[in-house]
């Protein structure tokens, strides 16, 4: 099918949304908001107010009408928006801290083992390395060349100058190299690294294994992606759902999702960055201002966080979202010294 729909000036667009139901008394108030987010960024929130097409005229992904529920208005379309630009900034916020505190503790444990370790396969696992990957290359071949594009990338910083122009015959120390990685590559190096390795990084961020840290953390990465795109969140299916875990291989904050299938919305992944966001820095405020946010939700027609965002009953209550920060997070006990070889 050839693309036919024609542009539309923002006072169009409006017409348009009052046209397939929405209420909008405020007209001036809705091109406004339409100029600052464009229509199609606002439709996302016009989306889940649209009617159901009868069963026999669906087809693949269209399932829905033009036309919008009974009782819909402009306001609760604006009220979704809001909320949704604030978890936004709120999911950034804590991804930082995750993503600071993973590629810290990646530096410190491969920089104990070998400087280079992530240029020097023999560092690393050998299974994990020698996978089959993209393009005909190794899964860490493609890791390797994805590093030295943003070497490459970052070379205009001084500390990387510093050391190109100091060390010429050598290569860039871990703890210099993490400063300038995706959040993407740190993730997929600790896929990488030996498995005792990855459990020295994972354990004192209150994960039992580094395999169920890189989990966490594919997600969470997958998230902060949407949220620093400025995508729809709240109420987002989210394209990797959280794999099943244990109470055994997580402190108690966590315990209420183990043992668990999860849906793939939004509450789980905000729950674990709660979570490691508390391990990392147990004076942070976050769970309770993120708690605090999402009691917030407005009171719209036909939606409700618990139902969109998959919030479990009373989970306002638990100890994740209502405990004061800390002194110290949740971390397990060390390894023992033969499991670090």
């Amino acid at each position: 099918m050839k693309y036919g729909k024609p542009h539309l000036s923002f006072d169009e667009q409006v017409a348009q949304l009052q046209s397939r139901g929405l209420a909008i008394p405020d007209r001036e108030a809705a091109v406004r908001l339409l100029t600052k987010v464009g229509y199609y960024g606002l439709s996302a929130y016009v989306y889940p107010y649209r009617s159901l097409l009868p069963v026999d005229q669906q087809s693949g992904a269209h399932f829905r009408s033009d036309d919008l529920r009974s009782g819909v208005e402009w306001g609760h379309v604006e009220a979704l928006w809001a909320f949704d630009r604030r978890l936004r900034r709120l999911v950034l916020e804590a991804a930082e801290t995750i993503e600071v505190g993973a590629r810290t503790r990646l530096a410190y444990v491969l920089g104990a083992r070998d400087p280079f370790a992530h240029v020097t396969p023999d560092s690393l696992d050998a299974r994990a390395c020698d996978r089959p990957g993209p393009a005909d290359l190794t899964t860490y071949g493609a890791w390797e060349k994805k590093y030295r594009q943003q070497l490459n990338e970052a070379k205009g910083e001084d500390f990387v100058k510093h050391h190109l122009l100091t060390y010429r015959e050598s290569e860039i120390p871990i703890w210099v190299a993490v400063e300038f990685l995706s959040f993407g590559s740190v993730t997929r190096l600790l896929s990488l690294a030996k498995p005792a390795d990855q459990n020295a990084i994972a354990r004192p961020l209150g994960v039992s294994s580094g395999q169920r840290l890189h989990g966490f953390l594919m997600t969470v990465s997958l998230v902060r992606n949407i949220a620093a795109h400025y995508g729809r969140l709240w109420n987002r299916q989210l394209g990797v759902s959280l794999s099943k875990f244990y109470a055994t291989e997580v402190g108690p904050d966590l315990g209420h999702l183990a043992d668990r299938t999860m849906e793939p919305k939004l509450y789980g992944v905000l729950a674990v960055m709660a979570y490691l966001v508390r391990t990392i820095d147990p004076s942070s405020n976050w769970p309770r201002t993120l708690a605090t946010h999402l009691r917030k939700f407005p009171l719209v027609p036909y939606l409700t966080a618990q139902v969109d965002m998959g919030m479990p009953d009373g989970w306002d209550s638990l100890p994740l979202w209502r405990d004061e920060p800390r002194r110290d997070g949740f971390t397990f006990p060390s390894q023992r010294p033969q499991e670090t070889s």
